[in-house]
């Protein structure tokens, strides 16, 4: 990623070098005429010396404000292309990857490590401008006396030998700072989707307030305060080593070495002038630690790793002819953190074009973690799905999910309603649907968008049907929709919109637990301790383990 931005930006990180390094040459320039004009030997002199720092300033103040503001850009236009690889990157992740990864890691990682990296690779134009600054003044000191700038660098190696012990334990403390930051994400997380619980329950609030948030702040600060402690400690070791060099120099320059004062007053002049690029280089460590930690949080997510790759046939057309949609022998483990392996499978499923199928069972029994499986949200370990007569594999997986709409119980309410092309759907045929479900006084749309007011969930799976009705999917899996729907919808769901789907010709996988409606099912699927058996056979399928 770091290669693809500084390709990406090399002009401007070139022009930004180049405004950076006039304002410095100008800089020097002007210190040197400062130094000349103490030396001068005549009034003429100086007011020839006193025109060409004028024009020296004002030039100084064009171009510098130039570097800063090219700078300033390139930072805005890093934070933002950062973003939007990371944006690309995540929508190109699998599900089951961005489950394990987390929603507040990738949360944290789209704010907080943006905004460092970009901080990080923006400072290095005006960085390698007062590193040549730094570079071009101790050549010009070297030129002036020798014996004397080896001295000077003699006491500034030493000097950065222990800053750099003193980073190194500052980096530390910014990993782990980042790592605590993560945690500081999820707690923020739970606060706002937990909201309910812990206005309903003081006992929990109180909980979570003294026994999670609180000592996840306490972390966060403490790490923060390390960090910190550590970087003020190196900045001040830097001014400190720089006035012990100087004091050294008028000592040793006037003892020692007994250079001419002309030479001695040179070399005060230029370090006075250098403890502004040499500040700035060290405080620039600190950006840099941080972008590196940003960048190997990053890469600790796998985003890059688990990229899917474009594939040439995902916008091909969907079948309008393929018959059957077959499982063979489908087996799926996944294991959480600290948690018991669960298995599903070997499963044996079939639904035809125009079907509509019932999956029912106990909680736990497999049932929606078989469906994702099926849409191709999970990829099975073991077996295969076809569709029609293509297998599916991981080189047409997102040609296969195209034909699936659906709902499950965790859903996502969109607020933009999308038809099977990915255009905006007409308002006029949005308002049909949401009078058909009794949503008209309760949700406008206007351009495509949904405005909602606070609905209850059942209210929300009526508008989440509209936006599936939208799509015009060949297959549509509805997740247990009813379980939120007062008497009237559950019993429209499966008498009216159920069979009015069929009627349209789509193929519907319905998960339900509502046994009175069983009997409306073309064919019905049981499901127990992650196994599955068309109703009536005689013996279940062997679970896999």
């Amino acid at each position: 990623m770091i290669q693809e931005l500084v390709k990406k930006f090399k002009g401007p990180f070139i022009w930004a070098t180049v405004f950076s390094a006039l304002s410095s040459i100008l800089s020097i320039s002007l210190i040197t005429l400062v130094n000349e004009g103490v030396n001068a030997a005549s009034e003429d002199d100086l007011r020839g010396l006193a025109g060409i720092f004028l024009l020296a300033l004002l030039g100084m103040l064009a171009i510098g404000f130039l570097s800063q503001w090219l700078l300033a850009q390139l930072g805005t236009s890093l934070v933002y292309k950062i973003r939007l690889i990371l944006l690309k990157r995540v929508l190109g992740v699998n599900y089951e990857n961005l489950e394990r990864i987390g929603g507040h890691r990738v949360l944290a990682t789209v704010t907080t490590d943006v905004a460092s990296i970009a901080e990080s690779l923006s400072i290095i134009p005006i960085f390698a401008v007062n590193f040549a600054t730094i570079l071009g003044c101790f050549t010009y000191l070297g030129y002036l006396s020798f014996p004397l700038f080896l001295v000077l660098f003699t006491i500034l190696f030493l000097g950065a030998g222990l800053s750099t012990m003193i980073m190194r334990k500052g980096e530390k403390c910014f990993t782990e700072l980042r790592e605590q930051e993560d945690g500081l994400f999820n707690t923020f997380k739970t606060l706002v989707d937990g909201s309910k619980e812990l206005n309903i329950n003081q006992h929990r609030r109180d909980f979570f307030y003294k026994d999670l948030a609180t000592p996840n702040l306490d972390q966060v600060k403490s790490a923060e305060m390390s960090a910190n402690f550590f970087w003020i400690l190196n900045q001040n070791w830097a001014g400190s080593v720089l006035f012990l060099g100087l004091g050294l120099l008028v000592y040793i320059g006037s003892l020692v070495v007994k250079v001419p004062h002309e030479v001695l007053t040179s070399f005060v002049l230029f370090m006075t002038y250098l403890m502004g690029p040499i500040g700035f280089v060290m405080r620039s460590f600190s950006s840099v630690f941080k972008g590196k930690v940003a960048y190997q949080k990053i890469q600790s997510l796998n985003l890059f790793e688990h990229e899917q790759v474009e594939q040439r046939n995902a916008a091909q057309e969907r079948l309008t002819d393929w018959q059957t949609l077959t499982a063979k022998g489908l087996c799926y483990s996944y294991r959480q953190e600290q948690e018991t392996p669960f298995s599903i499978g070997p499963i044996d499923f079939s639904v035809s074009q125009g079907e509509v199928v019932y999956i029912r069972g106990s909680n736990g029994s497999g049932k929606s973690t078989f469906a994702k499986v099926l849409v191709g949200l999970y990829q099975a370990q073991k077996g295969e799905l076809r569709l029609g007569n293509k297998r599916i594999d991981k080189d047409n997986i997102q040609w296969y999910r195209n034909h699936f709409s659906t709902i499950f119980s965790d859903f996502y309410l969109f607020e933009h309603i999308l038809d099977k092309h990915g255009a905006l759907v007409e308002q006029a045929e949005v308002q049909a649907h949401l009078e058909k479900l009794q949503m008209a006084d309760k949700v406008s749309v206007r351009d495509g968008k949904l405005t909602m007011t606070t609905l209850s969930q059942g209210q929300r799976k009526r508008l989440a049907m509209i936006l599936a009705y939208a799509e015009d999917a060949a297959i549509y899996l509805f997740d247990e929709w009813a379980a939120d729907q007062d008497p009237y919808f559950r019993d429209y769901f499966y008498r009216e919109l159920l069979p009015e789907l069929k009627g349209r010709g789509k193929t519907v996988i319905v998960i339900s637990h509502d046994d009175r409606y069983f009997h409306l099912a073309d064919r019905m699927y049981q499901f127990d301790s992650g196994t599955a058996v068309l109703e009536n056979q005689e013996q279940p399928q062997e679970q896999f383990a």
